[in-house]
Order: structure tokens, then sequence, then C-alpha cells
């Protein structure tokens, strides 16, 4: 009995060894981020041309928020707020896009 309990209070130790495993899963890395346009095939370079841009104009010292590279909840939340510019041409546009997208998707 005396050797149970002189067992049981040793503090446990670590394994020295470490043990790597491979996961079953894969994963993409995903380059931009909107949702609906993940699976476009240009939307790589898109998101990419819009980062230079995006760069070009902040070293240049107009940098602004691009929609571009934002996600779709992100454009939401900013056009929640009112923070998008809402001239009386970008809600044209934005109606002229929604009229396009309904008849894509019919």
């Amino acid at each position: 009995m005396a050797s149970l309990r002189s067992f049981t209070r040793l503090p446990l130790r670590q394994s020295s060894a470490a043990f790597t495993q491979r996961s079953f899963q894969t994963a993409t890395a995903r380059l931009a981020g909107k949702e609906t346009a993940l699976h476009n095939e240009g939307r790589a370079e898109e998101a990419e041309k819009a980062k230079q841009d995006q760069l070009k104009e902040q070293k240049e010292g107009r940098g602004q928020w691009k929609e571009e590279l934002s996600s779709d909840s992100e454009s939401i939340v900013k056009a929640d707020r009112g923070d998008i510019n809402a001239s009386k041409g970008t809600i044209e546009q934005l109606q002229r896009e929604t009229e396009k997208a309904a008849k894509e998707k019919r």
C-alpha cells in the first residue's frame, strides 16, 4: 500500500518527444474577401490590382477605404453606418448592378 501512495504523489511528467499528426482535412487559402465572388476566376487578379491601387494612393496621402477589398459583411456594416459615398451617381450604379444580378439569377 505504501508503494501505491508514493507512486500517486509523483508529479505528472510531460512527454519529452513531440508527435505531429497529419490532418485529414485540406483547405485552400482565399486571397480575396467578397463571399459572393470567391469562385470567380479573375478575382485574385482583381483584388491584387485593387490592393496595388490602394497602396499607391496611401503613399500619395490619398488613401481611402476600398469596397473591392472588403468582405460583403464589411460593406454592409459600412453602408449601415452611412460611411459610404452615397451620391446620386453611386446610387444609380448600385441600382444597375442589382438589376443585372437579378437578371443573371433568373
